[in-house]
């Protein structure tokens, strides 16, 4: 895993500032385009609703508009007795963090806002069914506590909140792209984008437009930054999350839980880190028969 020697708020910037800076303009641009009555009476509700969503006491139902997380049922809370006990005693619990339940199928954990951390269903019913053990469940909840505690999830419900038409506007796009690997010659289109790019900012430089060239260059730079931008910042909150819950002493159950998920670059990575320090490799030897 690339370590980076940027501060943690200018690779989160860098990450999320483009989808954020995007949205206000088309928010902008749609009020712009309704009658002036209308648009001052909606923009002032816009700014009240980022304003109670930023509020620490309304955090938890931000989190039930933002990201459709719930309050803990009582049977779900029976379910994680154990599990919540486990964090307690790592110092990552209720009730320095708000559980909320997302309706999901995979097991996870995800640290939003300035206290709160969602778990999926999937994690609960795995629980239940004894088919997640009690440690390696907190490990995984402890990983997103560990990012809430630490700060780095500070704003992102008002962030999720104000880069919703950025978030609808990348959903679209990936599903037209879904369905446009099947048109022929799609595939090489892409991978030949920046020629195209290129040949654009030429064209739009060559009759005059100068400022539509320089968006142009942009977007077709952006296309291109954002997802290294975006997966360093999944990195360092994976590495903190790690280190974190390593030093929660629930590093092994971690390590245990991500031997069970799909191989990856990413997952052995994870768990080269998550070793002891002291733990060596059995020399080799050779073995006659």
């Amino acid at each position: 895993m690339e370590v980076t020697t940027m501060p943690a708020w200018i690779v989160k910037a860098l990450a999320i500032g483009p989808g954020v800076v995007v949205s206000v303009v088309m928010v902008g641009l749609a009020l712009a385009a309704i009658p002036p009555k209308a648009a001052a009476p909606t923009a002032l509700a816009l700014v009240v609703l980022l304003a109670a969503a930023w509020h620490r006491t309304c955090e938890g139902g931000t989190a039930a508009m933002a990201v459709s997380a719930r309050r803990l049922r009582p049977s779900e809370r029976e379910d994680l007795a154990a599990v919540l006990t486990e964090l307690c005693r790592a110092g990552l619990g209720p009730p320095l963090v708000d559980l909320r339940v997302q309706r999901s199928p995979v097991i996870g954990a995800l640290g939003v806002g300035r206290r709160t951390v969602v778990i999926s269903t999937g994690l609960i019913e795995a629980v239940a069914l004894d088919e997640l053990p009690t440690r390696r469940a907190a490990a995984v909840i402890a990983h997103a506590a560990v990012l809430v505690s630490a700060g780095l999830t500070r704003s992102d419900l008002v962030i999720r909140s104000v880069s919703t038409p950025w978030r609808a506007m990348r959903a679209t796009v990936r599903a037209l792209c879904r369905w446009g690997v099947r048109v022929p010659f799609a595939r090489a289109a892409w991978k030949l984008r920046a020629i195209i790019v290129a040949v654009a900012v030429v064209q739009t430089i060559t009759g005059g437009h100068l400022g539509l060239a320089l968006s142009v260059a942009f977007i077709g730079a952006l296309n291109y930054a954002l997802p290294v931008w975006e997966h360093r910042w999944w990195e360092l909150l994976v590495r903190a999350g790690d280190e974190g819950v390593a030093h929660a002493g629930l590093g092994d159950h971690l390590a245990a839980f991500l031997r069970t998920c799909p191989d990856s670059d990413a997952v052995r990575t994870r768990l080269r880190a998550l070793a002891p320090s002291g733990t060596q490799r059995p020399p080799l030897g050779l073995v006659t028969l």
